[in-house]
């Protein structure tokens, strides 16, 4: 039976719109690379104001001034963002003053394992991991200035964009006056809601988790414990990379602290193990559900690119916005199979529409 020509056109136009879209993410990629000074403070503060819109929409239905509800909000998070650089500045200075210390450690552990598997003295030569991490630290230490200039421009962006939310409605309306003006507003309105969601779920349970790492680390004993909070916090934005990445960093640092006492050490081992398996496995899947399940070769390739594009700020930042754009793409019309292609399926029911396809063929013939 000869192929609908109807549909075979509207299979090709689907294929170059998918090329198109390629094409615009390859460029749109060049682009962010060479202005990445300015667009990353932006791309950071819109991704705030999607978090920080339902508190200041909660604040405004007390009746309290939509300014006056954006200035609390951002006391509010330079208050809280204020007391955590504190800390963590105290803390990585002391870091860096028994850092040392810690290097003596680890260097007459190597030592040891040199011994014990009989490999050549010279072989501690070739460390100079230690080096690397001092100079990180140091480097760290002294950019806490720069990152305070980086901070203020970001909160910048953040209160014009909320200053800017209530006259975006009229704006959309008296630009794109027509018949689909609603239909228009009423996407982008349910695409802000559910990145909003998305993101205020995701800090919720990346703060939950750097206070349990906190915490547990601070009953076992384990030095430095605010900092790897702050770590798991902040690595919890990437998704299996992160949590191998603080998990063996600090099972390596309870090591280098506790050797030749095992007793620490593995409460500190199980403690992190614990804590990402519950929440990565269980509350971060009930919470988020499965509509924003992101497919893992996406995940991989978001890593790289974003990655690549714009450093370890990019690694941060690569999920949140490829989540963003799935939601983004499964609420435009025409674009809705991208998102679908962009998200993790189940293998039962991603056989569901090829057995429907093949009745339907059948009932053609």
């Amino acid at each position: 039976m000869p192929a609908n020509p109807r549909r075979s056109n509207v299979d090709y136009r689907k294929l170059t719109s998918g090329l198109l879209l390629v094409l615009t993410i390859i460029a749109a990629g060049g682009v962010l690379k060479l202005t990445s000074s300015f667009v990353q403070p932006l791309v950071i503060a819109l991704l705030l104001s999607f978090v920080l819109s339902p508190l200041v929409d909660w604040l405004h239905g007390l009746r309290l001034p939509w300014f006056a509800a954006i200035v609390a909000v951002i006391v509010l998070l330079l208050a809280f963002g204020s007391l955590v650089a504190f800390v963590l500045y105290t803390s990585v200075q002391s870091l860096v003053r028994l850092f040392p210390r810690y290097v003596n450690r680890l260097l007459d552990l190597l030592r040891e394992l040199i011994d014990l598997l009989e490999l050549p003295p010279e072989l501690i030569l070739e460390f100079d991991i230690t080096r690397q991490i001092g100079t990180y630290l140091f480097a760290l230490s002294g950019n806490f200035l720069s990152l305070l200039g980086s901070v203020t421009v970001v909160l910048i962006f953040v209160l014009f964009l909320l200053l800017e939310k209530p006259y975006l409605r009229p704006k959309v309306m008296d630009a794109l006056q027509g018949p689909r003006t609603e239909k228009i507003w009423h996407i982008v309105g349910s695409t802000n809601a559910q990145i909003g969601r998305y993101l205020s779920l995701k800090l919720v349970i990346s703060l939950a988790t750097g206070f349990l790492v906190w915490g547990s680390f601070t009953l076992v004993g384990v030095d430095f414990a605010f900092i790897w909070g702050v770590l798991s916090f902040l690595f919890n934005f990437i998704p299996s990379i992160g949590s191998v990445i603080v998990g063996v960093s600090s099972f390596g640092f309870a090591i280098v602290q506790f050797y030749p006492d095992f007793g620490p050490i593995a409460g500190a081992g199980l403690s992190m193990l614990a804590i990402q398996t519950i929440v990565g496995n269980i509350i971060d899947p009930k919470l988020l559900g499965d509509s924003l399940k992101i497919s893992p070769v996406v995940i991989l390739f978001s890593l790289l690119f974003w990655g690549w594009l714009w450093g370890v700020m990019g690694l941060f930042l690569a999920v949140p916005l490829t989540v963003a754009m799935k939601i983004v793409f499964e609420n435009i019309p025409g674009l809705e199979p991208v998102g679908i292609l962009m998200g993790r399926a189940d293998v039962h029911e991603a056989s569901v529409p090829n057995d429907r396809l093949v009745d339907h063929d059948l009932d053609e013939e």
